[in-house]
């Protein structure tokens, strides 16, 4: 008999020596794909985590930039509140109003919006509302908003700037 030559009883162990090289190869491979699984699905909340930081962080950007230009409209609005009737219909009044307009509609561009909620009878709510001054009016519910001082301002539906308002107090709790 040559070395070339198996026996039955070899060829049947060399089948099982290669069956369980098979199925080692079998486990390091679904080892190697569960690992590349893993490693591309942590790629992808990667790429997620980053891109929703990217956005939070613009936004904060863009609430920044526009919370600095809400004194600005604050004080437009005073200035023409206390315009004199005279200057009214000036066509330089007009001009401002004009920037005053287009200020308005940068910081809405923004994301920002100035909220109406505090109007007159409407309850206090302190997550929309900064009170700065009580009054009292028997005709008026207690805790009620009886005047708006300046208004509030949300990024995205977020109070990010909380109305200022004088608010109803019937009694002194004191």
């Amino acid at each position: 008999m040559s070395d070339d030559t198996l026996t039955l009883e070899g060829a049947f162990k060399k089948i099982e020596e290669l069956n369980e090289k098979i199925k080692e190869l079998t486990k390091q491979n679904e080892e190697n794909l569960n690992g590349w699984k893993r490693a591309k699905a942590d790629y992808i909340n990667f790429k997620n985590d980053s891109e929703k930081r990217r956005d939070e962080l613009n936004g904060l950007a863009m609430m920044t930039s526009a919370a600095q230009n809400i004194p600005i409209l604050g004080n437009f609005k005073k200035a023409f509140s206390m315009l004199p009737d005279d200057l009214k219909n000036s066509e330089w009044v007009k001009g401002i109003e004009q920037i005053y307009k287009q200020m308005k509609e940068m910081i809405k561009g923004l994301g920002v919006e100035e909220y109406a909620e505090s109007v007159i009878g409407v309850p206090f709510d302190p997550t929309k509302h900064y009170a700065v001054g009580e009054e009292r009016i028997d005709t008026q519910e207690d805790g009620v908003i009886t005047q708006e001082v300046s208004p509030g301002y949300t990024f995205r539906g977020t109070v990010i700037v909380p109305a200022k308002v004088i608010v109803n107090k019937k009694q002194n709790n004191s």
